[in-house]
């Protein structure tokens, strides 16, 4: 190979190895979108200001400060108008902040609030199977002597 072939060879590899860096990869088609959960609380909003939303928790105790809400319109089949965050709770008010917004934020819209996720150790689930498991280790136990 000669010197001039050899920086040839070189300068296109070079020219490879950086279009590759740079190379942006396709959006996956198939890629889940980040949907509001279906079986989220719904609460209807009391009264709107600029930026805050209020609204009445009803039975929802489990409504905490710094939970995300999503305001959605139901004339137009929960379409999304606004992302807020819960400023404060005060009895049964609950105030939350408009943090972003596809459109304005109305009275005729509602907020759903996903219900947290119960940590492992207060599920049913997990004290039957703790208790189940015990009682076959018991059982084997006292077979295998």
């Amino acid at each position: 190979m000669t010197p001039s072939m050899m920086r040839r060879f070189i300068s296109s590899a070079g020219a490879i190895v950086l279009m590759g860096c740079h190379h942006r990869a396709a959006p996956d088609a198939g890629a889940p979108v980040k949907n509001i959960p279906r079986d989220a609380a719904r609460f209807e909003i009391d009264a709107v200001d600029d930026s805050t939303a209020r609204f009445r928790r009803q039975e929802s105790q489990w409504v905490r400060v710094g939970m995300s809400a999503y305001a959605v319109d139901p004339i137009n089949r929960d379409a999304l108008v606004a992302r807020l965050r819960i400023l404060s709770v005060h009895g049964s008010d609950i105030t939350a902040l408009v943090t972003s917004q596809v459109g304005r934020v109305t009275t005729s819209h509602f907020l759903l609030i996903s219900r947290p996720e119960q940590p492992w150790w207060r599920s049913s689930r997990f004290w039957w199977g703790a208790a189940a498991g015990g009682a076959v280790g018991a059982a084997a136990t006292s077979l295998t002597k």
